[in-house]
């Protein structure tokens, strides 16, 4: 047998070993190390802290920067922008329009992120610095429609726009609160999570008619169709006569036809006392339009997406469906 000889440990370009453990290596390197010796030297410390060398005012610029890079790159990165504005803030920076502008900027972050009562923090502290920051006013007008406190919400768009009367972001907020509101329609936030669906309800400008995500779940099957948009005016009938106007494959038994499907939501009676809360069903007609549904006064539409039950009226399941809720 020959013998194969080993990696060799020949020194190359920059000092590091051939088939060396490359990352252990470069924490030698006092720009790279991730972790400090056990006897830290004087020099170490002074070469690790260049990087932040310099008056406060241009470390937290320069923070700010590397955070604004950070949110550029998206999703992956929002962490380390939140990471990055707050070192600048963190710095003894005596310059309020840098202050500022990673307090509206670390609140874009946390709006993406759904940290809304964070956005509501940082935005208020901005407006404190500079009661005209419009970025702050529109933060803090979505982080209060995603928090369902629409009042709020209306008045901290009106706001903004005594500052900046033609602003479209915020104009487009406040006419979508004040429909929500103006139709009575109740919203409740249920999860901390990311919605399944990053869609929300939008306003048809040239109808002035609210344009819904909606999702049809049909239990016997555990599926379901999402809606992107389904127009507050339009029934259900018509979309399910879209759905159903073909055989679907999961409908192995051919009984989910438009004209023989029932529609439910469900709701919450109110609690007594120490007893825990009762989910009923409540059942809607299917040329029944999707905003007299949605106003109806025992409809919750939670976390931004209307869910309606979809039964057929052929076989047993829906008997044994409707007898869960009873």
């Amino acid at each position: 047998m020959t013998n194969v000889p080993g990696p060799q440990r020949a020194k190359i370009d920059g000092g590091f070993t051939e088939g060396g453990d490359l990352l252990k290596e470069m924490n030698t390197v006092p720009l790279f190390m991730t972790e400090m010796p056990e006897e830290e030297s004087d020099t170490l410390a002074a070469l690790q802290t260049l990087i932040y060398d310099g008056p406060p005012e241009e470390v937290a610029e320069n923070f700010k920067n590397q955070g604004n890079e950070c949110f550029k790159v998206g999703k992956s990165q929002y962490k380390d922008a939140i990471e990055y504005y707050t070192k600048a803030l963190d710095t003894k920076c005596k310059d309020d329009k840098i202050i500022e502008a990673c307090l509206t900027n670390r609140a874009a972050v946390n709006l993406e992120l759904e940290n809304f009562r964070k956005v509501l923090t940082d935005c208020s502290k901005a407006l404190k610095l500079n009661s005209q920051n419009i970025k702050a006013y529109y933060r803090s007008a979505k982080a209060l429609y995603a928090l369902d406190k629409i009042e709020e919400a209306i008045d901290c768009c009106e706001h903004g726009l005594a500052v900046q009367s033609n602003n479209k972001a915020l104009q487009d907020e406040k006419v979508k609160s004040r429909a929500i509101k103006g139709r009575n329609i109740k919203m409740i936030r249920t999860s901390k999570t990311k919605a399944l669906i990053e869609k929300s309800v939008r306003l048809d400008k040239e109808t002035n008619n609210l344009i819904w995500p909606v999702i049809f779940s049909y239990p016997e099957y555990k599926e379901s169709d999402f809606i992107e948009s389904f127009n507050e005016e339009e029934t259900f009938l018509k979309h399910l006569e879209v759905m159903f106007e073909r055989h679907v494959p999961w409908d192995k038994e051919k009984k989910y036809k438009a004209f023989q499907l029932s529609i439910y939501f469900e709701y919450t009676l109110p609690t007594i006392g120490d007893t825990l809360p009762t989910t009923k069903l409540l059942k809607i007609g299917k040329r029944c339009a999707l905003k007299e549904a949605l106003s109806h006064p025992k409809c919750v539409v939670k976390d931004g997406i209307p869910i309606f039950f979809i039964l057929s009226d052929k076989g047993e399941f829906k008997e044994e469906f409707l007898a869960k809720y009873k």
